[in-house]
C-alpha cells in the first residue's frame, strides 16, 4: 500500500478490514461484569497475520448469531508473534462456558490450515470498570 503524500501514512480507504479494527471508546462505561472465554493458538510459520484476519473476520461473524456474544478481542504476543490469544466477551458465565466455538467443525476446517497448536481455552470473568479521568476516558479499544 502506498503511504498518503502529505501524511506519510496509507489512506484508512486502502486499509484493509482487518487492519480497521473497530473501536470502542470507554467514555460513559459503567461498571460492568462481563464473561470472557480466551482461546490460545500457536499459528503456522507466516500465517499469523491470516490467522488474525479469519479470527476477526469469519469466527467474529458466526458468532455475532450466538445468544449473548459482545464482542472479540484478538491479541498476538510481541515476544511470540506466532502465538495468537482470542478473547470473547459474554453476558452470562454460562454462555461463555458453553460457547465453545472453537470446536465448531466449520471453525476447525477454517482455521486447521494457519494453526500449528491449538493451546489452551479458558472462561473467566470479567470486570470492565468505569474510567475516572478525562485522559483515560478517550482511549480506544481495538476489537473485532
Amino acid at each position: 500500500m502506498v503511504p498518503h503524500r502529505s501524511t506519510g501514512q496509507t489512506p484508512p480507504s486502502k486499509l484493509k478490514l482487518a487492519e480497521q479494527p473497530m473501536t470502542v471508546p470507554f467514555q460513559n462505561v459503567a461498571a460492568t461484569k462481563l464473561n470472557a472465554r480466551v482461546v490460545e493458538f500457536i499459528a503456522k510459520p507466516r500465517r499469523t497475520e491470516k490467522l488474525r484476519s479469519l479470527l476477526c473476520q469469519a469466527v467474529t461473524s458466526l458468532l455475532r448469531d450466538h445468544t449473548g456474544f459482545i464482542r472479540t478481542v484478538i491479541l498476538t504476543k510481541h515476544e511470540e508473534p506466532r502465538r495468537v490469544v482470542v478473547i470473547t466477551f459474554w453476558n452470562t458465565r454460562e454462555q461463555a462456558m458453553n460457547n465453545t466455538w472453537e470446536e465448531i467443525p466449520q471453525v476447525q476446517g477454517l482455521l486447521s490450515p494457519l494453526v500449528d497448536t491449538w493451546s489452551s481455552a479458558r472462561t473467566y470473568e470479567a470486570d470492565l470498570e468505569e474510567a475516572t479521568d478525562s485522559h483515560s476516558q478517550s482511549i480506544s479499544l481495538p476489537v473485532c
